[in-house]
Parts: structure tokens; C-alpha cells; sequence
């Protein structure tokens, strides 16, 4: 109990200083939280009203989760920002107890687990996240935990791989990529002979993994082959012609790009068949680049990412094991898998999370080196690395606040005051229509405010959203920034001047 107390005192602390930051953050983001209110918040509904969710990119178990923990918290937003900050805490613990036992044993494993948690905590996107009504930090804490059985001693072998085929399953319906777990797992357990088990048992305990997936699955397997036509369907495929074809959507790789993508390939296979020698040329390329980004980016500061290489060496010479030997096939894995797509930070969450725990380790080998000035310099160098990522995470934190579409809410309140309950709203985000109760149409992409009033007579909508994204993303548009230029058929209902934020109501 007592080694577990440290990661228990930085997870508490973590947690505090998380949900002090969520109990500021009433609305999602312009950024990455577009998507709970373009899927994941309504999917979260639809299943509530036991219909079928209409996201194509992920599977429900991100909404799922947030239609029950709605049902206490009484909103999906308020749930889902929630979800995020306790699977944050978590992760820290999950981390601990991976870096803990990876490489050394007693005292010094125990300061390698605080130090891997006590990195991954300030890892500079990590906290906005921790916050972020996403999946991605519910997604970090069922890899990390995945990572965390599959080498836990203390567990039976076949508890391990029934364990990690379950959790796998649930990866894999959060977001798809997560399929890099199974995979990782039957490499250790075939080639690696991980359990030390006779090519028969090797076998049959990769049939039981994934069994144990399957199962976990199945719901959402047999739902996708009803309502889809298969029950591995998926749209990722935009996302990945999104990077190699990027001339095709002037290189956007935003909904703008994805929308149009979807008339010209139908599968993986469609983007392969594209142009072939692209692909292959490409790809590695693009896996190399999403590497050293994610070494100078706001992943990680580069103390971090220059002292996870050194670790990695350091290990592969002084610590070699078949558990050493999985983490770094689930890292690479995982790159590979991801690198098919453009790059984000918090698509590498994960890879962030194990070099925080190999730079922790360079910090340890030092330490346990008995020489004063190696020491010393280890010491040092584990401040730098803590505090720069310390002081990223704060201006990225603190930023994120600041950019919250305050103004959207407002807008809502307007509505509601003046008894608006249906209605139709063109809109470039989904924030207002969501928060409103309203229907969302995604704004289209024309070229001036005469073709935005031809489209919406084929169209027909009830409002029409001005706001900073829609003249960012439309610039013909930039006449509509001021109501009296505004055409007749457009009237000034709501107005919010710093940010920018018109809402128009349609009169013809």
C-alpha cells in the first residue's frame, strides 16, 4: 500500500487542479470539441433514445458512456468534460503502475512511476484534455491500463489475456485505432512467447483474447452489419486521403475537406487505388514527420523527447525484457497505425505517455548510478524537463480558457428568452444548434452572399450564423460581418460584437 500512496498524492493533486479548470470550462472549444457537439453529445442522445449513432468515424463507447453519466450530471457536455478529468486522474495512477515495475524494482521503481505520472501530468496539451468533453483522455486511460495488465506478474496468465481482450474490444468501439492493441498483444504472445508458453497454448490463448474481444464487441459489431453493411465499417478513409491527397481539399483536413472526399472514396481500398506509388512513397515519409513533430511540438517538451531516446537506449542495453520489448512494439504499432492520418497532439498521446516513462527512466539509471555528479546533473535535468513542460502546459491551459465561445451561450440565452424550441440553423460549428435544441445544417461551401441565397431556397433554414469561423472559413463572405450591408432577406436578430458572433434570421 505504501508504494502505491505517491501515485495516489499525484493523481489527487492532478484531479484538483483538473476539475478546478473544468468548473471554468461551461462550453466546448471552436477546436477539437467541435466534435461533441457534431457527434459525440448527439450520439450520446440518439442512444439514450435508443437509436442507432450516426458517427462514422468512432464507435459508441465514448457517447455511450455519456448518455448513462448523464443521467446523474443532467447534461451531455457537463458529462463528457467530467469523464475526461476522472480518466485523466486515473491514467496517472495506470502510468505509475506501468513504469513502476517495467524496469527496476523497490525504492527506484517507485520513483521511476512518480516520475513517468508527474511528466505525463504536465505534458503541455495533456491538462486541456484532461478537461475536454473528447474521447481522448478516456482513449489514453483504456491503452495505458491495456499496457498495465497485459504485464502485470501478480495477475494469472489467463486472466491477463481475457483482461486485455475485453479492454482491447472496448479500445477498439472508442476509436478504431485502438486495434493496435490486439495487435501488439498477439505479437507478444506468438513471437515473443511473452507467458513462456508452448505453440499450442500460444494459440489457443490468442484465440481466447480474442474471444474475450469479440465478445466485448459484438454489440457493436452486429449493430454496424444491420444498420452499415458491416460490422468493421468506418469513415477514416477521409481522413487519410485528407494526407495524401491533399491538393484534392486545398490541403484542409477539417470537415471542409472530409464533406466532399466522401462523393470520391468509399474505402481504404478507393484511397490506396488513388495512386499507389503516392501511398507508398508517402506514408513512411509522413510516419517520419509525425515523429520529430511530435519531439517539437506541444506533445512534449524537447527535454522530454530527447531524454525518452536516450532512455530507450539506455534500457535496450541495461534492462532488455520480453516487457520492455512489448512496450516499445505497442508504441511503434500505434505510429504506424496513426501515422496513416495527419498529425495532432492529441493523436499521440500515447506515444507521449511512454517517453515521458523512458526519459523518467534516464532520470533513475543516472540516479542509481552512485556517482554524485551524474546525480546531480540527473536531478537537474528531471527540473528542466518537469518545468518546461510545466510552464507549455499553463500557457496552453490558460489559453484554452480564454478561446471558450462565452459569446455562444449568450445566444442561447437569447433564444430561449424570445421561445425559440425548433428551428433550423447554418451554421460552420455545431455549438449554438446543439446547446439550443435546434437543428444544425453545416454551413455550405459557396463563394458570395448572392449564391448563399440561392442555396437557401433549395435549402430552407430558419437562421444563419456570422461569427469569426464562418468569415475565417467563407471570406466572400465578409460583408455579413456588418448587419446594414446585410442582403433584405437576412435580418439582425442577435449580435455580440467582441468576439464577433451575428445570428441572422431568414425572412424569405
Amino acid at each position: 500500500m505504501k508504494r502505491f500512496l505517491p501515485a495516489l498524492a499525484v493523481s489527487i493533486a492532478a484531479f484538483i487542479i483538473y476539475s478546478y479548470a473544468a468548473w471554468h470550462h461551461p462550453i466546448g472549444s471552436y477546436g477539437t470539441e467541435t466534435d461533441f457537439y457534431h457527434l459525440y453529445g448527439p450520439d450520446a442522445l440518439r442512444l439514450r433514445a435508443g437509436h442507432f449513432p450516426e458517427n462514422p468515424y468512432q464507435g459508441p463507447g465514448f457517447p455511450a458512456l455519456v448518455a448513462v453519466i448523464a443521467k446523474f450530471t443532467g447534461d451531455v457536455f457537463v458529462a463528457g468534460k467530467w469523464i475526461s478529468v476522472v480518466a485523466a486522474a486515473g491514467t496517472l495512477i495506470a502510468v505509475y503502475l506501468l513504469f513502476r515495475d517495467l524496469f527496476a524494482s523497490g525504492s527506484w521503481g517507485v520513483w521511476l512511476g512518480i516520475g513517468a505520472a508527474a511528466l505525463v501530468a504536465v505534458s503541455p496539451e495533456f491538462p486541456q484534455f484532461a478537461i475536454s468533453a473528447t474521447t481522448d483522455s478516456f482513449f489514453l486511460l483504456i491503452t495505458v491500463a491495456f499496457l498495465l495488465i497485459f504485464t502485470r506478474d501478480s495477475l494469472s496468465v489467463r486472466y491477463r489475456i481475457v483482461l486485455c481482450g475485453a479492454l482491447g474490444g472496448l479500445a477498439w468501439i472508442t476509436r478504431y485505432n485502438g486495434a493496435f492493441l490486439m495487435m501488439s498483444a498477439v505479437i507478444a504472445i506468438v513471437l515473443l512467447d511473452y507467458f513462456n508458453l508452448s505453440w499450442r497454448d500460444r494459440v489457443v490463448s490468442t484465440l481466447i483474447l480474442i474471444a474475450a474481444f469479440c465478445v466485448t464487441a459484438s454489440p457493436w459489431l452486429y449493430a454496424n452489419y444491420v444498420n452499415r453493411g458491416s460490422p468493421f465499417y468506418n469513415a477514416n478513409h477521409l481522413n487519410m486521403a485528407t494526407e495524401f491527397y491533399p491538393e484534392l481539399v486545398e490541403g484542409r483536413t477539417n470537415q471542409d475537406a472530409t464533406r466532399p472526399l466522401e462523393n470520391v472514396f468509399r474505402s481504404f481500398g478507393d484511397v490506396i487505388r488513388y495512386d499507389p506509388g503516392r501511398v507508398a512513397k508517402h506514408y513512411p515519409v509522413n510516419v517520419w514527420q509525425s515523429i520529430r513533430q511530435s519531439a517539437y511540438s506541444t506533445l512534449m517538451s524537447p527535454w522530454v523527447a530527447w531524454t525518452a531516446l536516450a532512455g530507450i537506449v539506455i534500457a535496450l542495453r541495461q534492462a532488455r525484457s520480453k516487457k520492455l520489448l512489448f512496450v516499445l512494439i505497442s508504441a511503434l504499432l500505434y505510429v504506424l497505425i496513426i501515422g496513416l492520418t495527419h498529425w495532432e497532439t492529441r493523436y499521440y498521446f500515447f506515444l507521449m505517455v511512454v517517453c515521458a516513462g523512458f526519459a523518467a527512466y534516464t532520470v533513475i539509471a543516472a540516479l542509481a548510478s552512485g556517482f554524485k555528479a551524474i546525480q546531480a546533473a540527473a536531478l537537474v535535468l528531471f527540473a528542466i524537463m518537469w518545468l518546461s513542460s510545466f510552464g507549455m502546459a499553463r500557457k496552453d491551459l490558460t489559453g484554452f480558457l480564454k478561446s471558450q465561445p462565452l459569446e455562444v451561450l449568450a445566444a442561447r440565452d437569447f433564444l430561449k428568452q424570445h421561445g425559440v424550441t425548433a428551428g433550423r440553423v447554418v451554421a460552420r460549428k455545431p455549438h449554438l444548434p446543439f446547446v439550443a435544441g435546434l437543428e444544425w445544417i453545416f454551413f455550405p461551401p459557396v463563394k458570395s452572399v448572392d449564391e448563399l441565397g440561392k442555396w437557401l431556397k433549395t435549402n430552407p433554414a430558419d437562421y444563419v450564423v456570422i461569427s469569426s469561423i464562418e468569415t475565417r472559413r467563407r471570406k466572400e463572405l465578409a460583408s455579413l460581418k456588418e448587419p446594414d450591408k446585410a442582403p433584405a432577406w437576412l435580418r439582425l436578430e442577435w449580435k455580440n460584437d467582441d468576439p464577433l458572433f451575428i445570428l441572422y434570421r431568414i425572412t424569405e
